[in-house]
């Protein structure tokens, strides 16, 4: 049986893997596979070649998506997010790291068969981070002290990546095909779907309340402060990342702007002077967020691949008004 030649994106009904399916099936001329539990919305569907639905726990059917695709690249969204991972985390768990293992022998696999390198890309994230001081600008290797199950997840999988990438099998003197690489998201803001409910989304839950409802109870202080990327940078990020010639790192951070819940809600006043924001602060959640930085530096990206963000806070939200 001839293989088809295809790029494989797993939890492709996300927020991300909605967005990223319509701009590679416009750049790349290649079969796009995906693989999400549940099927995709028809908006994503059409730009899709083969639509999976299953699980990436399921060993039986990687194996059937192994024998069916000689697959060039693997962009692995799939993940229990933020607030359900703390209400379930041993599903996230399961989910987060053996599922990326799952992927991470996909991978390995389709190298050894095609005996050349496959791409990888994972979307790590600032949950990584366990900061004390909330004016520095943090770097890729400082302050790794996660104090969520998905931050925890998420570095140990970075790690995984790390480790498939550059010493899988160093005991026999194995070369690994397998070239991993990695975005720490900051939050994300997408004009299209709707937040998922995620300890990040206190910014972009008050865009969509206020535009269709005219108020929003937040769950985090006036002060709380993050930093944020609008979906299409993001999108941007993974695609010049991917395209890459040179990487002198597996994992980038990524960002643009960083307003506090009071100044974005004072910046989109502007547009909805009757709307109302209240404060219902979850202590829990509070605390999360105070784990993480208010600022990452994204130097590295900047000087190894030309990243440069193109949607400041004023210019996101005119993308989110249309």
């Amino acid at each position: 049986m001839i293989r088809k030649s295809s790029i494989l994106i797993t939890g492709a009904g996300g927020e991300v893997g909605s967005e990223l399916i319509k701009v590679l099936s416009k750049q790349k001329n290649i079969n796009i596979v995906t693989l999400d539990l549940h099927p995709l919305e028809s908006e994503v569907s059409d730009y899709v070649n083969d639509k999976i639905t299953g699980n990436i726990l399921d060993d039986n059917l990687l194996e059937q998506i192994n024998l069916e695709f000689e697959i060039k690249e693997i962009y692995h969204l799939a993940a229990v997010l933020s607030t359900r991972a703390e209400l379930s985390p041993k599903i996230a768990h399961d989910v987060n790291i053996n599922g990326t293992i799952n992927m991470l022998e996909l991978a390995l696999k389709q190298s050894k068969t095609q005996n050349k390198k496959i791409k990888f890309f994972f979307p790590s994230s600032i949950a990584v981070y366990g900061v004390m001081d909330k004016k520095h600008s943090y770097t890729e290797e400082e302050s790794l002290n996660p104090i969520t199950i998905y931050g925890a997840n998420k570095l140990y999988a970075e790690k995984l990546g790390i480790y498939y990438s550059k010493y899988y099998d160093q005991l026999s003197n194995n070369t690994s095909f397998i070239d991993f690489r990695s975005l720490r998201f900051p939050g994300l803001i997408s004009a299209h779907t709707i937040p998922s409910g995620g300890t990040s989304d206190f910014i972009p839950e008050m865009w969509h309340n206020i535009k269709n409802n005219n108020s929003y109870e937040c769950f985090v202080s006036e002060n709380s402060r993050i930093p944020f990327l609008a979906m299409p940078d993001a999108i941007d990020a993974i695609n010049t990342l991917m395209n890459a010639e040179k990487a002198s790192s597996r994992i980038y951070n990524v960002t643009s702007f960083n307003p506090s819940a009071k100044e974005f809600f004072e910046l989109i006043k502007k547009d909805y002077p009757k709307s109302t924001l209240t404060y219902n602060i979850n202590d829990v959640r509070q605390k999360i967020v105070d784990s993480w930085p208010s600022n990452i530096d994204d130097s590295l990206a900047r000087k190894d691949w030309g990243w440069m963000p193109k949607y400041d806070l004023n210019k996101t939200i005119d993308y989110l008004k249309g």
